[in-house]
């Protein structure tokens, strides 16, 4: 069987960051890890930013995998091809229901082919249980996890990491922390012993499909794509992410800023009160420049407003 490694962690905790410096520790091994990677309506900008890490990824764009997304789920783990180095590494929307993903793949017989999933949790250090509202979702996503990644742990001073785990071990005692290197290690030894783990038992003789409510749709969560133009200045870039409506949770997107050439930058905004992040990429990306925002109601008309200012000084192509 092949392993199968769930990475959740709600929005901007910093799983695709994770994965990007996991990956070389897996493939360095001999390993031929695959990735799967869910978001909401552009999966393809993650996905563009790992190119070249894993022996291939999937991207799929729309609602969380543990609801709307579910066959496209299923679809692309049925049509992976698999050999004795595959490792099967899903990367979920931050506003996943975990314990229902976990259902789903434990007790549907189109995971046969998978070991039953371990589900690594990035705990944000910095903004753990700052989430307002949605604090609950957050404090659901770990108590179903095999593992706990601390992330964004550099940006915090004083006792905010021990108490941070001192919070999610009460509500997940279980699960042991873990860095990249320690936890590349373990999954080494699970692809290594995974021919011999005993095979699944899905409600019986059959392996059978399972149909779920999804309750968490309640979450009233909503995505909004809006393309974006090369050539924006940094400084405007910044003052925008900073100005964005408080219903706008998480913001990144991709394009080439004023004054860059052969390099583009990636942004991220967690939210209102909290500093985008830019870095450089380096490569032509295979998506034109863009910006997908996630929300509770999110204001439309305002944000096509703010971006119509944004790019209105540039000249037209």
């Amino acid at each position: 069987m092949t392993p199968l490694i769930l990475f959740v962690g709600f929005l901007g905790a910093g799983k695709t960051t994770f994965l990007r410096t996991l990956l070389p520790h897996l493939t360095s091994a001999g390993l031929a890890p695959q990735v799967l990677i869910n978001d909401y309506q552009n999966a393809r900008l993650d996905a563009a930013t790992m190119r070249g890490l894993a022996d291939s990824i999937i991207s799929i764009s729309g609602s969380c995998v543990c609801c709307g997304s579910r066959e496209k789920l299923f679809g692309a783990l049925e049509d992976a091809t698999l050999t004795e180095k595959t490792l099967m590494l899903v990367e979920v929307n931050g506003t996943a229901d975990a314990a229902q993903l976990i259902e789903m793949l434990t007790g549907d017989s189109r995971a046969i082919r998978y070991t039953l999933p371990w589900q690594i949790s990035l705990v944000d250090a910095k903004r753990w249980q700052k989430r307002h509202q949605h604090n609950w979702l957050e404090s659901d996503q770990v108590i179903t996890a095999t593992h706990f990644v601390l992330s964004h742990d550099s940006e915090v001073v004083g006792p905010r990491r021990s108490e941070v785990r001192w919070a999610v071990g009460r509500l997940n005692p279980r699960a042991p922390w873990v860095e990249v290197e320690g936890l590349a290690k373990e999954l080494i030894t699970l692809r290594a012993d995974a021919h011999s783990l005993p095979r699944r038992v899905l409600g019986g003789e059959e392996p059978r499909k399972q149909e779920h409510s999804h309750p968490h749709a309640a979450h009233h969560f909503a995505s909004m794509e809006v393309r974006l133009m090369h050539g924006i200045s940094r400084a405007a870039l910044e003052e925008f992410l900073r100005t964005l409506p408080p219903e706008v949770v998480r913001a990144k997107g991709i394009l080439q800023l004023a004054g860059q050439h052969r390099e583009y930058t990636f942004f991220d905004y967690l939210g209102e009160n909290h500093a985008s992040v830019l870095r450089n990429y380096n490569g032509e990306p295979e998506i034109p420049p863009m910006m997908l925002m996630v929300g509770s109601h999110l204001p439309q008309e305002i944000i096509r407003r703010a971006v119509a200012d944004l790019i209105a000084p540039l000249p037209m192509l």
